[in-house]
């Protein structure tokens, strides 16, 4: 049985990515303006220090296209306060779950509304990442 668990948080894990806009190191990279020799290590540093999402697609570093103002060469400064708050148990990958799946305060994915109601996807993140509380 847990064999077949495994298999299906693979599954579930790919149908999201396959749903999602990613990007590699190298586009990301000529996205931000950023000439480097290394791109995948320049994520993976901007990944660390809580600059961007990066998720691991086929053992590569793979970046969720929604996180970037790609009119102003940026990524919008409420993905970093976003990493800031998140907390250990909620992976990348169930972040992503969460930024691009319909939210009823905002009628649409919170990702959506990116550099328009940051405080209110702060707002909403911070209730969904409280731990419950019975009794």
């Amino acid at each position: 049985m847990p064999q077949e668990h495994s298999t299906d948080k693979g599954r579930v894990a790919e149908r999201l990515l396959a749903s999602i806009d990613l990007i590699d190191a190298s586009q990301a990279c000529a996205l931000l303006r950023i000439d480097a020799d290394d791109p995948e290590g320049v994520l993976q540093a901007m990944a660390r220090e809580h600059g961007v999402i990066a998720l691991i697609q086929n053992g590569r570093i793979r970046l969720p296209l929604f996180q970037f103002d790609t009119a102003n060469g940026r990524v919008f400064s409420v993905v970093r306060d976003i990493l800031r708050l998140r907390p250990a148990r909620i992976s990348n990958l169930r972040l992503c779950y969460w930024l691009t799946r319909a939210h009823a305060g905002f009628g649409c994915a919170p990702a959506d509304r990116f550099g328009k109601d940051d405080a209110a996807i702060l707002a909403a993140f911070s209730r969904y990442i409280e731990p419950e509380r019975h009794g």
